[in-house]
């Protein structure tokens, strides 16, 4: 049980982001002391070499000029200065004879003993004390008589000063990265705040509830972005589900009936063993096994040609001649009903479809407006060529649909109110919405209840469909 917060903390992307700062932030800061410690130190030493060289050449001088006890003189003059800069000063004769030693008080006197035996002229060189680990930065210079001069500066001020420059960069490092590390979490923590929504969300989701959505807080940021994003695959698959519920019932609605109606002639059939109820009950079977059958097979279409799997076979068709060909499918029917069909449309027109599928287009249009039209009434078919396709009109003098209906009417298995007195399934123009867009298509309705309505259909002259 203790290790699951653990591995939640390490799991946590604004944690790791933060640690991952941090390591940078400490790596890049380490570079930059080591760096500036570096020329802190050299500065430093150089800064000890060029004031040990200016006593040794304006020495070198005077000795040339007014000759050695003249520089013995000097030399015991500036003792104060040697003593309070911690700086060893000896002369030697050509004999190596020490002729005089200035060094601060508080050193020992044998502190340096054989520091310069065999040190070379002119040659930087460090020397240690001999009860101590400090160190003093010497440097022997010969003069013209043969004698020499060895000045030396004590380590300590220099190291004293770089250890106080490193302790002021570190306490400006470390404040600053503490500061970091704050400001990292909090725009960390800002930063992913849409996903922890995204993750909220996710987690709220049920099958029975999608409408959960996800908080859009910076709707220009790609964060932003993805979220309304989200939020419109989620209200794409709530679309689904609630048409595929609802039509999930309409189809069990409507396969309940046939299947009753069965069920009623099998036990009447049964009931009473005559050939002749046999023979109508198994017709009123077939028929209504057929219905059925239909009803999947429309289902099946609709389905194929939403999905992008529908199979067409693309032909060069005459509009004209199509529609004639359909006007002659349905013209008994209109007789029947009363209903005239009129023909308006431009005699050169052709396209590249599915013959079949575009003629079951057609019909169930016309099938539609047969069906919803008084007896006396007209029903005028057209099609024209613009804009690189072709558009197909349907015009009819019905009912008309009303308006809260027409925004529905090309859903699986919807009825309105009006429709549900006539033979049908709710299928038809579903069915010629789906074939229409697999042809790259659009279809649109323009109704007016009480005065008719007109579908038109737009069709490319070259259709892409495989």
């Amino acid at each position: 049980m203790s290790s699951r917060p653990i591995d939640k903390f390490r799991r946590n992307t604004a944690v790791n982001l933060t640690l991952r700062f941090a390591l940078i932030f400490v790596l890049c800061a380490s570079a930059l002391f080591a760096t500036v410690d570096f020329l802190l130190a050299r500065a430093q030493l150089q800064k000890d070499q060029q004031l040990i060289s200016s006593f040794l050449e304006s020495y070198q001088r005077l000795e040339q000029d007014a000759g050695l006890h003249k520089l013995e003189l000097v030399i015991a003059r500036d003792a104060p200065f040697f003593q309070r800069s911690e700086m060893y000063v000896e002369l030697f004769d050509s004999n190596g004879n020490s002729l005089l030693l200035i060094q601060p008080e508080d050193w020992p006197g044998d502190a340096l003993a054989g520091g310069a035996v065999h040190a070379r002229d002119d040659e930087w060189y460090e020397v240690a004390f001999t009860d101590s680990k400090a160190r003093v930065l010497m440097r022997q210079s010969r003069l013209s008589d043969g004698s020499r001069v060895n000045i030396g500066m004590s380590a300590a001020p220099r190291e004293t000063e770089l250890a106080d420059s490193r302790a002021l960069v570190l306490s400006v490092m470390v404040p600053l990265l503490c500061l970091g590390l704050l400001l990292t979490a909090y725009i960390n923590w800002r930063a992913l705040r849409p996903v922890h929504d995204l993750i909220d969300t996710v987690r709220s989701i049920k099958a029975t509830d999608l409408k959960t959505r996800v908080r859009v807080r910076d709707p220009h940021s790609e964060l932003g972005e993805l979220a309304h994003l989200f939020n419109q695959m989620l209200s794409h698959i709530e679309q689904l589900i609630t048409g595929m519920q609802h039509s999930l019932d309409a189809v069990a609605h409507d396969i309940r009936t046939p299947l009753a109606r069965m069920r009623l002639s099998i036990e009447s059939a049964l009931s009473d063993p005559d050939e002749k109820a046999l023979r109508e009950a198994l017709l009123d079977c077939a028929e209504e096994s057929e219905r059925i059958e239909t009803m999947l097979r429309v289902l099946m279409d609709i389905s194929e040609a939403e999905s992008g799997i529908l199979s067409l076979h693309p032909e060069p068709i005459d509009m004209q001649a199509l529609v004639i060909e359909t006007i002659d499918m349905y013209s008994h029917v209109a007789e029947d009903k009363g209903v005239s069909l009129n023909l308006e449309g431009d005699e050169a027109v052709s396209l590249v479809a599915d013959r079949v599928r575009l003629r079951q287009v057609l019909g169930n249009l016309l099938d539609n407006a047969i069906k919803y039209s008084d007896p006396g009434c007209d029903i005028a078919i057209g099609w024209q060529q613009a804009d690189g396709a072709v558009l197909l009109t349907v015009t009819d003098q019905g009912c008309g649909i009303a308006q809260a209906d027409q925004s529905r009417v090309f859903d699986r298995l919807y009825r309105a109110d009006k429709s549900r007195s006539e033979a049908g399934m709710g299928l038809g123009l579903s069915l010629v919405k789906a074939v229409v867009e697999a042809h790259r298509g659009t279809i649109s309705l323009i109704s007016e209840p009480g005065r008719g309505s007109q579908f038109r259909v737009s069709l490319p002259l070259t259709s892409g469909a495989a």
